[in-house]
């Protein structure tokens, strides 16, 4: 019989045909000890489900075939909003195996590897909802014994955050299936009674989710090491180390959350999931009021708040004007669009959603605490992703934060009618074949590297690989072999924000965004293109008027009057012309754009065929910031 155990890791072909006509099988999800994890469409009820299916070659064992039926039937009894859903065990052609929800996202522990330590307010939600997921399952007398990073998914849109895998859960009310001494679980997360083979209860997974907190706060475990059995004799024996003195930087308040689910005795820890969640919700708190601190703003003033609101709107409204482009792009579907997206392109540049969103949130008469302004926006309609990102514009450069004022309807107006167009944003995406971790990667060093010579100035909203937003500045011309003359001295942008996303639809593609805002260079086109069309005006006049003086010496006519009218006539052709240049520059700004992003994708296929991305030249100068990218 053919077996899936032994089929190359890619090679899913039994299981495809054992369950065909039921399942239909689209790629794998990963592997582990009790089996392989499959996306699969369930065909009767038509919706993607995640398939763990045991190799009959395992299924031959009673007791690892009893281990892995027991995890369907006690995970199906547990319904929570945090806990990956069941919908069917069984056992077809020698295959057994359950269905349970698809969560699209990635895991805790893919999250830290491709991160490091994250920040304190991500790591508190995450174990805060795990908490209450634990403390469901616990209080039904099961003990999933095995929590840990890689067991622990995070939705991708949602940040909702899902426990999985109670491959050897044990219940209270059923018989333990292991011999004495033989202990199941992850050794860089057991509890000290588990480490000693001890009866557990549901304090163990809190000390589980204690060592969880302390790797993603601090990017290390509390012991480590390479032999498990030396690991599981620090669990049962070694105080770890507290919290602080590895990662300084931890608030106190949530340091000591962590370090009290990491003591010995399990009397000495919380007595259940719901004390732990509790304990974490006040550290978040205080997390919240140190981030405050840090910044010197426990309030905004009533001018910053509206800075902050008309920020964001307009944030929110460039990202649905991409994906109203994008929608249109690939699905041709105008009626949809215009069903599902606020029009754009309001005379005076703004929106119309941005209008409505602004002007429904009223001014502040003195101050607003933070969180009061993103309630208000919030309540607005304005995502509160584009509050953060607005708010984070306004604490790395006040100046950031004062373009996004309106600009004023007679410039508006001047300027729609010398330029020709209400276009005031210009956004590129490309997709990419690769995971988003590796095009960062790629990004950081092809964007920075010679011929681009970007500086990465900052970074908004977090993270890139968590929708943060990397800003960019533009380098000056200094030799011939420059790629930003259209975008940088055509319609003058100093700046550039990208974007990094998963594709829709695929865990192993990518979408990268570039985004300029054109408003910033209106000014400078106006005046550039003015002074154009009054020089040559005034110089066909001053040549006109030569002309016809001697004209007038031969002839005795008075020819003045209508050579300074043909002066003012090629002065008002010359702006005439302003329109279709202006819009010409747009169009070679946006090539300049797709070219950087190309190079991206020329770099990801190098890496493809040789095995690592070639080594760049060095970068011109920049901050700090810019390591970020060349992890």
């Amino acid at each position: 019989m053919s077996l899936l155990a032994d089929s190359a890791p890619g090679d899913i072909a039994p299981v495809r045909s054992a369950l065909r006509g039921q399942y239909e099988i689209q790629r794998e999800l990963g592997r582990g000890g009790m089996g392989i994890v499959l996306l699969a469409r369930d065909e009767r009820l038509d919706r993607l489900v995640a398939l763990k299916v045991l190799p009959p070659q395992l299924a031959e064992h009673g007791e690892t075939k009893e281990r892995f039926l027991r995890e369907a039937r006690m995970a199906a009894q547990l319904s929570h909003p945090n806990i990956v859903p069941v919908y069917r065990a069984d056992e077809i052609n020698g295959f057994a195996f359950f269905a349970m929800g698809f969560v699209e996202g990635e895991t805790l522990g893919e999250r830290i590897r491709d991160r490091g330590a994250l920040p304190a307010a991500d790591v508190v939600r995450v174990l805060r909802e795990v908490a209450w997921a634990l403390a469901y399952a616990h209080a039904r007398g099961i003990v999933h014994r095995d929590v840990k990073p890689d067991n622990i998914l995070i939705e991708r849109g949602s940040g909702r955050s899902v426990v999985t895998d109670f491959g050897i859960a044990r219940s209270d009310f059923n018989p333990a299936l292991t011999q004495d001494g033989y202990v199941l679980g992850t050794v860089h997360f057991m509890s000290p009674e588990q480490a000693s083979g001890e009866s557990l209860d549901g304090r163990s997974d809190l000390y589980a989710l204690g060592c969880i907190g302390f790797l993603a706060l601090s990017g290390r475990l509390p012991f480590e090491g390479t032999a498990p059995q030396a690991i599981l004799v620090a669990h049962a024996t070694k105080e770890p180390p507290s919290l602080r003195s590895v990662a300084p930087a931890v608030p106190p308040a949530l340091a000591a959350v962590i370090d009290q689910c990491l003591r010995k005795r399990a009397d000495d820890r919380f007595a259940n999931g719901e004390q732990l969640a509790d304990a974490l919700g006040k550290a978040l708190q205080a997390v919240e009021s140190a981030a405050r601190d840090e910044t010197g703003q426990t309030a905004l003033s009533s001018d910053d708040a509206m800075l902050i609101w008309r920020r964001a709107a307009e944030l929110q409204a460039e990202a649905a004007a991409r994906l109203e482009s994008r929608m249109r792009a690939t699905a041709g579907s105008k009626q949809l669009v215009a069903t599902s997206m606020a029009p754009v392109g309001s005379p005076n540049g703004a929106t119309v959603a941005e209008q409505s969103t602004v002007s429904d949130v009223a001014a502040p008469t003195d101050s607003y605490r933070l969180r009061d302004v993103e309630a208000a926006a919030v309540e607005a309609g304005i995502s509160q992703r584009y509050v953060a990102l607005a708010l984070d514009e306004l604490r790395a450069s006040p100046n950031a934060v004062q373009r996004a004022q309106p600009i004023p309807k007679w410039k508006e107006a001047l300027a729609t009618r010398i330029l020709g167009t209400t276009q005031r944003t210009l956004s590129v995406t490309r997709r990419y074949s690769a995971s988003p971790r590796a095009v960062l990667q790629v990004l950081g060093r092809s964007l920075q590297a010679v011929p681009w010579s970007l500086s990465l100035r900052d970074t908004l909203g977090g993270h890139p690989l968590d929708g943060g937003v990397l800003v960019f500045e533009l380098p000056a011309m200094v030799d011939g072999n420059y790629k930003w003359t259209w975008t940088r001295y055509g319609v003058y942008v100093p700046e550039l924000r990208v974007s990094l996303a998963p594709a829709p639809g695929s865990a192993k593609a990518s979408e990268v965004t570039i985004h300029v805002s054109l408003r910033e260079g209106l000014t400078a086109n106006i005046a550039g293109y003015s002074i154009i069309a009054s020089g040559g005006g005034s110089l066909s006049a001053f040549i006109g008027a030569l002309i016809a003086k001697k004209a007038m010496l031969l002839t005795g006519a008075a020819l003045a009057g209508p050579a300074l009218a043909g002066g003012l006539l090629v002065g008002v052709a010359l702006l005439a012309f302003a329109g279709p240049l202006y819009r010409w520059e747009i169009r070679k700004a946006e090539a300049e754009l797709q070219a950087a992003l190309a190079s991206v994708d020329a770099a990801l296929r190098s890496i493809d065929i040789f095995g690592d991305a070639p080594t760049p030249p060095l970068p011109r100068p920049h901050d700090a910031g810019a390591d970020l990218l060349m992890l």
